[in-house]
């Protein structure tokens, strides 16, 4: 059995019952269960639509997402996150950087890695130089000034967690940052980088080994 799951952002759109009734109707579907009104319902499938990509399409111009999955297996077990710009709105890196007043060249040394100029592990370590002599109390300024979660964390982390699942928060970012998210959020662990400091600022060092992208599938 397959489950068919029609869903959209809560500052969007209202997913419409009729557009709901009439996919079931269409492909013989079961009993609709909505998991939040006007925005999540769920249907039985005893098969996978063939025009389900055309229909997919369709229903994304209005803001509407879907997709169908087994039924056995669905609720997960784990949930694996990434940090900055996922369960933040964020990038650390970027508002330490702003406050050091060296915003614009850590951006520049960034776009230089997008461009595939410095790998991770050299681009993390030339950025993180810049912020040499900041203040490691300015690391909980930026926390409770320029740090906002990202719309439905909270609910995704209670969801998963009221289900027994096990949460992970793993960035390539910093320790300092990615504690208090994970303790505000409710995460089980978290992982990531650690800021060297010494007699209350930041050295510009960063400990070893460095935790990079590979690190989010190990």
């Amino acid at each position: 059995m397959l489950i068919c799951t029609l869903l959209t952002a809560p500052d969007g759109p209202n997913l419409e019952a009729s557009l709901v009734e009439n996919l079931r109707n269409a492909w013989g579907g079961g009993d609709v269960i909505w998991l939040a009104p006007d925005q999540a319902a769920e249907f039985s499938l005893a098969q996978r639509p063939s025009n389900f990509e055309q229909v997919w399409e369709d229903v994304q111009k209005m803001s509407v997402d879907m997709v169908i999955l087994p039924a056995e297996g669905r609720r997960k077990k784990m949930l694996l996150a990434d940090m900055d710009s996922t369960m933040i709105q964020q990038e650390c890196i970027d508002e330490l950087a702003e406050v050091a007043g060296v915003g614009e060249k850590v951006k520049d040394i960034t776009a230089r890695a997008m461009n595939g100029e410095l790998d991770f592990e050299a681009a993390l370590k030339e950025r993180v130089g810049l912020l040499a002599g900041l203040p490691e109390a300015v690391i909980t300024q930026v926390l409770k000034t320029r740090i906002h979660l990202m719309p439905g964390g909270p609910v995704l982390l209670k969801t998963m967690k009221a289900n027994g699942a096990y949460a992970a928060l793993v960035s390539g970012g910093f320790t300092a940052f990615t504690s208090e998210i994970a303790r505000i959020l409710g995460f089980d662990e978290n992982r990531a980088n650690t800021l060297i400091a010494k007699d209350g600022s930041l050295t510009g060092d960063v400990g070893l080994p460095i935790l990079g992208r590979d690190a989010k599938v190990t």
